[in-house]
């Protein structure tokens, strides 16, 4: 349940993201209409609400791992803070993306809603990635495999708290790069499509 558990939480945190930030702006089209506000405020503060509550379910899970009586490695624990924020980056540039995408294409939300729990299915939450690894499967499913970006960020966690191992230095180099990537890319597209919001009301 440990192995579940700490890859769950990271899950739920970047499902949330995707699918509550998609319909962060059309919740508040009435004050996008009438206000002139920086609109990146909205998509931001829906990832950053579903930021704090994995911070807190986190104090869950380091209470589960002690009471299990596993231990923690205290190294490996201060690489932690860096991929939450790696996460995070990573869930607001997603959010930014589908949040200004969705005003023009409505019915993007309820794709999403379908697309993130497949997507589930293709991230190592319910397995390892060495699984994948030494599955006997065609390369072109482990390539789009390894693509997926929270499936270096997954691993990442579950290398700190369940096997309690500093996080390898490329797994977690392909983790930030991808992190930023999606975060410049989501401003961008933001930034251009946000112009249109007040006609599309």
């Amino acid at each position: 349940y440990l192995f579940l558990f700490v890859a769950l939480v990271p899950w739920m945190f970047f499902s949330s993201s995707v699918t509550d930030g998609a319909g962060s702006i059309l919740k508040e089209k009435e004050m996008v209409k009438k206000i002139y506000f920086p609109r990146e405020v909205l998509p931001i503060s829906t990832v950053t609400s579903a930021f704090v509550n994995m911070i807190l379910t986190f104090i869950v899970v380091f209470g589960v791992v002690i009471i299990a009586g596993r231990t923690i490695n205290p190294l490996a624990l201060l690489c932690l803070p860096v991929v939450m924020i790696v996460e995070y980056i990573l869930c607001l540039g997603i959010a930014l993306i589908v949040s200004s995408i969705t005003v023009y294409l409505r019915d993007l939300q309820y794709i999403l809603g379908i697309f993130v729990m497949a997507l589930q299915y293709m991230t190592p939450v319910m397995y390892g990635v060495d699984m994948v690894e030494n599955a006997n499967v065609p390369q072109i499913l482990k390539t789009i495999f390894n693509l997926n970006p929270m499936t270096p960020i997954i691993n990442i966690y579950r290398q700190i708290l369940y096997y309690k191992q500093i996080p390898d230095l490329s797994t977690l180099l392909v983790a930030i790069i991808t992190g930023v990537v999606f975060v410049i890319l989501g401003a961008i597209i933001f930034r251009r499509l946000q112009r249109g919001f007040a006609e599309e009301f």
